[in-house]
């Protein structure tokens, strides 16, 4: 059988993953990127996204490719986007579509009203794809499969969550010729993308782990941990052949686990060493975690805090980690001189002036490599949204938009809400110092607090431009990385439609 992956501009492993086991199980994959060129989460120019748009020309590629099925992986943010592609696809083919991901998972009975989409898969894919294919093979769907549901007789057949899976190592590695070969630009530009493990420890509010955890209930060990083994044997194999430059662990806590961390460090010091990024929460930071990051070469460390305010943490987000762990953690891997990058949520509707120039203050005096500020965006089932679904917060249209993926914007502040017209001003033109600050000095940040100049910061323009032209200008790595390998997606692509154009 013939599956066809399509995907947007970001790599995804869950689609490397389904990928390999759909090979090993006798079957022929072919990834068609669409690389949203000015329209992605960071840049959306409308006319120029209508410009260099190349929907048509991945329809012709996969009419071309006569596929069995088509499978797409659904982040809320982009499935506004699978929508048109599905609507392109079916305009000019009769081929079954099924989407997968967290957006599905999190509103199944909601995606299963979209006439575009034939299936949707809940959860983990790699099997029950493989059932699914192994069934088309035969002729004939089995519309009893574990985490699909279907569509059949005018009815939607819903069937059970199968359990988890539990030893991660047995999976093969994952398929990334899926994406380097269709792109060679992953793999002069982007980092290599690993992940070590799967589940969270956590529950935050605002992650999809607080709706997963109770979803897969009673259905297996939630967090799941590879091997040392595991890990080493794709990074070596991947080392010897793609030859990668930079590496980047996606786990959500990684070197959760200090006895893993320990080994892991040894085995990557002896046999890998190129530099990495990872992401670790503020409580896994102690003097032998940082002792193993810098042993194994670790780069840029990135770490979660949210928020300044202990009340916030805790009653909002479900974080309970005291200002004093957050505190000593980054003190550790500055002394380490390890790169430091910091989240921080803003955009609450309880959230204050004074929270933000605390944290601005803070900043100031401790100076990460970078600090990002991101507006607070309510995904759905995720338990920040059923709260603020339940106190009134959004209007049935506004929730309605939520659950269609159309208000997912984690950057531009100008739609921070607020009663106060006045406020909601003041609010942007902090969030413009926020944006500001890796570009001043701590002196000057501290002078602009003090004589609350911050106050006559100009409000016609939204400070996500600044996020923009910082990323473009900063040198630390992780902003390098970002940047060369946005610059590659879009000399590649532009290269290639303007080929085209030229008649070549």
């Amino acid at each position: 059988m013939k599956i066809a992956f399509i995907s947007g501009s970001c790599q995804t492993l869950g689609i490397q993953y389904i990928s390999a086991v759909l090979k090993a199980g006798g079957h022929q994959t072919k990834l068609f990127m669409d690389p949203q060129l000015f329209n992605d989460s960071f840049l959306s120019i409308n006319f120029l996204s209508r410009m260099f748009d190349q929907k048509k020309e991945i329809v012709a590629q996969l009419k071309a490719y006569a596929p069995d099925l088509i499978a797409i992986s659904v982040i809320t943010d982009f499935y506004q986007w699978a929508s048109g592609m599905a609507r392109m696809i079916k305009q000019e083919m009769d081929v079954p579509i099924i989407l997968g991901g967290i957006h599905p998972t999190s509103v199944p009975e909601r995606v299963m009203k979209n006439p575009l989409v034939d299936m949707i898969c809940l959860g983990e894919g790699e099997y029950a794809m493989l059932e699914l294919v192994n069934s088309m093979a035969k002729g004939c769907i089995d519309c009893s499969i574990p985490n699909i549901w279907f569509k059949k007789d005018g009815k939607i057949i819903k069937n059970d969550i199968r359990p988890l899976i539990e030893d991660i190592d047995s999976l093969p590695l994952p398929d990334k010729d899926l994406y380097y070969e269709d792109s060679p630009k992953f793999v002069k530009a982007y980092p290599y993308l690993i992940a070590t493990d799967r589940g969270c420890p956590c529950s935050c509010s605002y992650c999809c782990h607080s709706y997963l955890k109770p979803f897969y209930k009673g259905k297996g060990r939630y967090f799941r941990q590879r091997s040392v083994e595991n890990v080493m044997r794709e990074l070596k194999a991947s080392k010897a052949k793609y030859h990668m430059k930079h590496i980047e662990f996606v786990d959500d806590s990684f070197g959760h686990n200090i006895e893993w961390l320990k080994q892991f460090s040894s085995e990557y010091h002896k046999h890998i060493g190129i530099k990495f990024l990872c992401n670790m929460s503020p409580m896994d930071i102690n003097e032998q975690s940082i002792e193993c990051l810098k042993l194994a070469n670790c780069a840029v460390i990135s770490m979660g805090l949210q928020s300044w305010d202990k009340s916030i943490r805790e009653r909002v987000f479900n974080r309970k980690i005291p200002n004093e762990v957050m505190e000593n953690a980054i003190s550790l891997i500055k002394k380490a001189n390890i790169a430091l990058s910091v989240d921080n949520i803003v955009g609450l509707p309880e959230q204050k002036e004074d929270d933000l120039i605390d944290s601005i203050k803070f900043y100031s005096k401790i100076r990460p490599n970078r600090i990002y500020f991101f507006k607070l965006q309510y995904y759905p089932n995720t338990q920040i949204t059923k709260r603020a679904r339940e106190t009134g917060l959004f209007t049935d249209e506004g929730y309605d938009d939520l659950l269609e993926g159309k208000c997912s914007d984690v950057f531009r502040m100008k739609s921070l809400v607020a009663r106060k017209r006045r406020l909601n001003k003041n609010m942007i033109r902090i969030n413009t110092l926020l944006f500001l600050m890796d570009f001043l000095p701590g002196e000057m940040i501290d002078r602009i607090i003090e004589k609350k100049t911050y106050l006559y910061f100009p409000t016609l323009f939204d400070p996500y431009f600044i996020f923009i032209i910082r990323r473009l200008l900063s040198a630390d790595a992780e902003a390098g990385l970002y940047r060369e390998s946005t610059l590659s997606r879009y000399r590649y692509y532009i290269k290639r439609k303007f080929l085209k154009w030229v008649g070549f």
